[in-house]
């Protein structure tokens, strides 16, 4: 039963039938072949949406629009040009600065690709810097998005392993970091090699200009992380403040969001959150399933024969998570193996917060990696460029993000310091 249900899924799939109805069904035939009550169909659904924490889903996904909408990403934009513009490749450099600066309040990469990408690829093509270039940083940067806080991948993740998600919050923050800082290290190769132009270096009265007029867009992290961290509010409650205070200043301070804009995002949320709400509840079930037939005991068996060291179970782990993120989406790739790869954290000692981050970031890694990467089909869109020419594109700027992905995997601290310092343990 379970290899039919398997082999449907795959079937399906390749059918390209959306992922969401793709687990549903087939979970649906093994429930009619194994001669389950009906019923349970509905109760473990219900169950996988049956959590608090995803209050948070639908308003980091509308902050996320509001501040598209909002020129928020334009201010921060031409706030990160005025400070790193000047550097070799400067364009590159402002593209990851600010995808940092707009990773700490919307939460996803495709709201930063979708909309800091339209401006900054027009802008490089602008200035003259190659398509390939262009299109390549954008996408890798945009992978920031979920690894420093807040994020929708960490909340999905908290709520399938029980693990804090203001923990997971702030040990994302130095891998964050550290992936813009090693993008940071590639663009400046690749434009001393090249040549690739920069601006002229912006004089101190015109960098305190553009702060003053983006300054209610660079504090908006500020307000979210340090209010989560602070324990002023939940991650729940976050996403709340990061809907009003978008509303704010995108209605009375840069009076580019009116009523129509807000319905249009509105619209736009309940859609994305309607897909991901499926995308959880067909999980829960399929996940159910393959607790019953005793999948997650059987996996932790197998890693146990091939791994010896908590590295060794982490180095296989990654492979399996880089290989599933060439195929699915990343919310169904949480929620399905999550449950599967715990008994093989426990039993090798590993912890659940630094493993967290290091799925999320393969999972990002897989955004940008073909067949089905999301983020190649996002940025083909956004450079209206041919698919084959976005994964060229993409290709090299995984090396810095693989490098860090082994840094934060063989290293526990680089992940566990902030949290550990925050909360205490």
């Amino acid at each position: 039963m379970l290899a039919t249900m398997l082999l449907t899924l795959l079937v399906l799939l390749l059918l390209g039938v959306p992922i969401f109805a793709a687990l549903g069904l087939s979970s649906l035939l093994y429930i009619h072949l194994a001669g389950i009550p009906p019923l349970i169909v509905i109760q473990q659904m219900f169950n996988g949406i049956d959590q608090f924490a995803l209050l948070a889903v639908p308003f980091f996904i509308l902050a996320g629009i509001l501040m598209n909408s909002a020129r928020i990403t334009d201010e921060i934009f031409g706030f990160a040009r005025a400070v790193v513009g000047h550097l070799p490749g400067g364009m590159g450099h402002v593209n990851i600065t600010a995808s940092v600066i707009f990773s700490g309040m919307s939460g996803t990469a495709v709201a930063d690709a979708g909309g800091l990408g339209t401006v900054e690829i027009k802008a490089m093509r602008d200035q003259g810097y190659p398509p390939g270039f262009a299109i390549g940083i954008t996408a890798a940067s945009s992978t920031i998005g979920p690894i420093i806080p807040p994020s929708l991948a960490m909340i999905v993740y908290g709520v399938s392993s029980n693990e804090s998600i203001g923990q997971l919050f702030a040990a994302g923050i130095v891998p964050g970091l550290m992936m813009a800082i090693a993008l940071h290290v590639m663009v400046w190769h690749m434009s001393v090699r090249n040549g690739y132009p920069r601006d002229q270096r912006a004089s101190w009265r015109a960098v305190l200009s553009s702060l003053r007029t983006s300054f209610p867009a660079l504090i908006t992290p500020v307000i979210i992380i340090g209010g989560i961290l602070a324990g002023i509010f939940t991650p729940t409650e976050a996403a709340v403040v990061a809907v009003i205070y978008a509303v704010i200043i995108g209605m009375f301070w840069y009076r580019a969001l009116d009523v129509k804009s807000l319905l249009r995002g509105l619209l736009e949320t309940f859609e994305t959150t309607a897909v991901v709400m499926l995308m959880v509840s067909a999980s829960a079930l399929f996940g159910w399933i393959l607790v019953r037939e005793n999948i997650a005991s059987t996996f932790s068996a197998s890693i146990l024969s091939l791994a010896s060291e908590p590295w060794q179970a982490l180095l296989l782990l990654n492979i399996i998570l880089l290989i599933a993120g060439m195929f699915m989406e990343t919310v169904a790739i949480i929620l399905i193996l999550t449950p599967v790869f715990m008994p093989v954290l426990g039993s090798f000692g590993i912890d659940g917060v630094q493993f967290g981050i290091i799925m999320i970031l393969n999972l990002m890694i897989g955004l940008i990696t073909p067949p089905i990467g999301l983020l190649l089909f996002v940025m083909a869109r956004i450079a209206d460029a041919e698919l084959a020419t976005v994964i060229r594109a993409c290709l090299p700027f995984m090396i810095p993000l693989v490098v860090v992905l082994l840094l934060i995997t063989l290293f526990p601290a680089l992940t566990l310091t902030v949290p550990d310092l925050i909360y205490g343990e």
